[in-house]
C-alpha cells in the first residue's frame, strides 16, 4: 500500500518548480521580426524565438500537423464565399499580462500595424475582428497561424507582453530569460511556477547539461527514426515531422548559368551516404521542396543519383569550376558540402568548398514553417529567393508571398504546378527534408513535443508539463 501511494505521487501531476530550457541562438531581443524572412539568421534562430514568444503570446489561430485550423484567441471564423472578407470572434474576458484588455480593439490595433496593407477593423459588437483585403485570402488562417502574427504589445523598453502563459520577469539579452507562470492565462495557469531559458548553448553543451541534470529541455540532433527514443539517464529524444529543407541555391551571378550544368550536378549527388552518416540517418532525400507528408506527391520528383546520365548530359564539354560556400554556424553543413564536392567530381564538374570569394551554389537550410503546404512552399520561394515565382499584388503592401494567387493551393495541381515552376532550371536542387529534435529529462512529465516542432500546440505545449523528482515525490507520499 505505501508502495503504490509511493507511486502514485511520482506521477500525479501538481504545480510548482522551475523548468530549465537550454538554446542555441543568442538574441539581442524578443522579437522575431528580426528572422522573419531568415535572410541572416539560421533555422535555429528562428525555432528558439518562435518557440519562445509562443510561450508569451497567442496567435488567433492555430493549425495542427493535418493542416486544419485550431482556435486561440479566436474561437470561431467565417468569411464570404470569395474567401475577402473575414470575421473572427474572439474569446471573452481575456487579458494582456499588465492587466488590460485583449478587446477587439487591441487585437485590431496589434494586428493592423503588423500587415498595414490588410483592412482591419474591431467589429461593432466588440467581439470580432473583421478582416478585409481587395484580393481572395484563402490561406489567411495558415497566414495568421504563423508565429509572426503572435499577437503581442511591447512594454516601453520592448518587453513583449501577451495573453499566453507565461510572462516575462527578467530579461538578459543574448544570456538568459526567466519567464513566470501566469496566474490569469485564459488557457489555465502552467503547472510549473517558471521557466528559464538560458540561450547561447551549442548542442554538445546542452547534452552535457542535460547528462547532468542540470538543465530539463534542450535542443538535439536528430536520429533515425521519428518516434521517442530513450537515452542511458532515462532521458526522452523525440524528432517533429521533416519541417526544414537542406538545398543548394545557385547565386543570380553564378558561373553555372548552364542549366545543363545544374542538372548534372543535381544528377551527381548521393544522398543516401549523406542521410546515413552525415545526418545520422535522420530527415528524408530529397529532390522536392515540400516533403510528402504536406503533399503526398513527392515521390514524383526522383532524388535517385545517376552519375552516369549527368556525365551524359554534360556530353564532354569544358565546365567552369565552381565555389560552393555554406553557413558556418551549422554543425554540420560542412561535411555535407564537402561530400556534393566529392560527387560533383564523378560527373567531371570542379566544385570547390570555401567561404572566401564569390560563391556560385550555396547550401541552405529552409524553414518550413507551416502545415499547410501553400504557404510553406510560398514561404520557402522566400528564402530561396526565387521572386519570380511570386506575381506582384498591388495590395500586398506586407510584402507576404502567401498573397500571390498562384499559390493558393485552391487545388493540388495547383500547387505542384507551383513547386515544379520552383524548380525549373535546376536554379534550387533540394536534398532532405529535416525534423527538429528536442530531448527532455526525466523529470518532466506530461510533454512531448508536437509534430510541427513548435512546442505550443494544444497538450504538447510547456506549459502543459510538470515537473517530478524524488524528493518532490516522497514529500507528497508522506512518511512511511
Amino acid at each position: 500500500m505505501i508502495v503504490s501511494t509511493t507511486a502514485a505521487a511520482a506521477t500525479r501531476p501538481h504545480y510548482g518548480g522551475t523548468l530549465r530550457v537550454m538554446l542555441q541562438s543568442a538574441p539581442d531581443a524578443l522579437d522575431l521580426a528580426a528572422l522573419d524572412p531568415p535572410a541572416n539568421a539560421t533555422p535555429a534562430e528562428y525555432w528558439d524565438m518562435a518557440r519562445t514568444l509562443s510561450l508569451i503570446g497567442d496567435t488567433l489561430v492555430k493549425l495542427d500537423a493535418q493542416d486544419r485550423p485550431q482556435p486561440a484567441l479566436a474561437v470561431a471564423w467565417q468569411s464570404d464565399p470569395g474567401a475577402r472578407h473575414w470575421q473572427f470572434t474572439l474569446r471573452r474576458g481575456v487579458r494582456f499580462q499588465d492587466g488590460s484588455a485583449a478587446s477587439p480593439a487591441a487585437i485590431a490595433q496589434i494586428l493592423g500595424a503588423l500587415h498595414p496593407g490588410w483592412n482591419v477593423r474591431a467589429a461593432a459588437d466588440s467581439v470580432s475582428i473583421d478582416m478585409d483585403s481587395e484580393a481572395a485570402t484563402p490561406s489567411l488562417l495558415a497566414e495568421l497561424a504563423l508565429p509572426r502574427n503572435l499577437l503581442l504589445k511591447r512594454s516601453a523598453n520592448g518587453i513583449p507582453i501577451g495573453t499566453g502563459p507565461f510572462l516575462v520577469a527578467e530579461w538578459q539579452p543574448r544570456k538568459l530569460l526567466k519567464l513566470a507562470a501566469s496566474e490569469s492565462s485564459w488557457a489555465g495557469r502552467p503547472f510549473v511556477d517558471a521557466v528559464e531559458i538560458e540561450f547561447g548553448k551549442s548542442l554538445r553543451d546542452q547534452a552535457i547539461a542535460l547528462e547532468l541534470n542540470k538543465t530539463d529541455v534542450i535542443e538535439a540532433v536528430p536520429e533515425a527514426g521519428n518516434g521517442a527514443q530513450r537515452h542511458s539517464t532515462a532521458d526522452s529524444l523525440s524528432s517533429s515531422l521533416p519541417v526544414e529543407l537542406l538545398a543548394l541555391v545557385f547565386s543570380a551571378k553564378s558561373k553555372a548559368q548552364d542549366p545543363h550544368l545544374r542538372e548534372a550536378l543535381a544528377l551527381a549527388i548521393d544522398r543516401k551516404p549523406i542521410q546515413s552518416v552525415l545526418l545520422k540517418g535522420a530527415g528524408e532525400p530529397a529532390a522536392s521542396v515540400l516533403p510528402n507528408w504536406m503533399t503526398g506527391y513527392s515521390a514524383i520528383f526522383s532524388s535517385q543519383a545517376n552519375p552516369q546520365r549527368g556525365r551524359a548530359v554534360l556530353a564532354d564539354s569544358r565546365q567552369p569550376a565552381l565555389t560552393l560556400s555554406y553557413d558556418p554556424r551549422d554543425p554540420q553543413a560542412q561535411l555535407i558540402a564537402e561530400r556534393i564536392a566529392l560527387n560533383a567530381r564523378e560527373v567531371g564538374i570542379t566544385v570547390q568548398v570555401s567561404l572566401s570569394g564569390v560563391e556560385d551554389i550555396r547550401l541552405v537550410r529552409v524553414v518550413l514553417p507551416s502545415p499547410d503546404p501553400a504557404t510553406s512552399l510560398a514561404e520557402a520561394a522566400r528564402q530561396l529567393e526565387r521572386p519570380s515565382l511570386l506575381t506582384p499584388r498591388s495590395n500586398s503592401l506586407d510584402g507576404h508571398p502567401w498573397e500571390d494567387h498562384s499559390l493558393d493551393g485552391s487545388s493540388l495541381d495547383d500547387l505542384y504546378r507551383s513547386e515544379r515552376s520552383l524548380l525549373d532550371g535546376y536554379a534550387v536542387i533540394p536534398l532532405f527534408h529535416l525534423p527538429v529534435a528536442s530531448a527532455a529529462s526525466a523529470r518532466v512529465h506530461g510533454w512531448a513535443p508536437d509534430r510541427l516542432g513548435q512546442w505550443n500546440e494544444a497538450g504538447a505545449s510547456l506549459g502543459d508539463l510538470w515537473l517530478a523528482d524524488r524528493r518532490l515525490a516522497e514529500s507528497e507520499a508522506g512518511p512511511r
